[in-house]
């Protein structure tokens, strides 16, 4: 794997991202996609396969947005963009066996992202998006 393959880089490099989108264009949606489009191009130059909307088995409310496998097709990451920690991202996670689940979340009242965290469990981590804050 190579070295810019960390969550630490991703963060920084999805928050640049985020803050190149004009003001105009920042709608949830288009942020969501963005962001996901751009995670996927990351995941992918770190060598793993990548494989966007997994649907997990038994799961009918929320595909993971990337997952990366490595060569022997085991789930190195499952990653999630969410403006909060939902339930459904934490459901979705939980239903398979990853090396790393994490959840980036894109709110900006950061009280009601902290707030929402307590879906989260000790597999998940949670990392919070924030590009606009110098």
């Amino acid at each position: 794997m190579e070295q810019g393959s960390s969550p630490d880089l991703w963060k920084k490099e999805l928050e640049r991202a985020w803050g190149d989108i004009p003001k105009p264009f920042r709608s949830e949606r288009a942020v969501h996609r963005t962001l996901q489009c751009h995670l996927y191009g990351l995941v992918g130059k770190s060598g793993l396969k990548t494989v966007a909307d997994y649907m997990p088995p038994r799961i009918a409310d929320r595909p993971i947005d990337i997952i990366a496998l490595n060569d022997q097709n085991e789930i190195v990451y499952a990653l999630c963009l969410d403006t909060l920690v939902t339930l459904a991202a934490v459901k979705s996670l939980s239903s398979f066996a990853a090396l790393n689940k994490i959840i980036f979340t894109t709110g900006m009242l950061e009280k009601k992202v902290k707030e929402s965290t307590f879906f989260l469990n000790e597999e998940i981590k949670h990392v919070h998006l924030k590009p606009f804050e110098k």
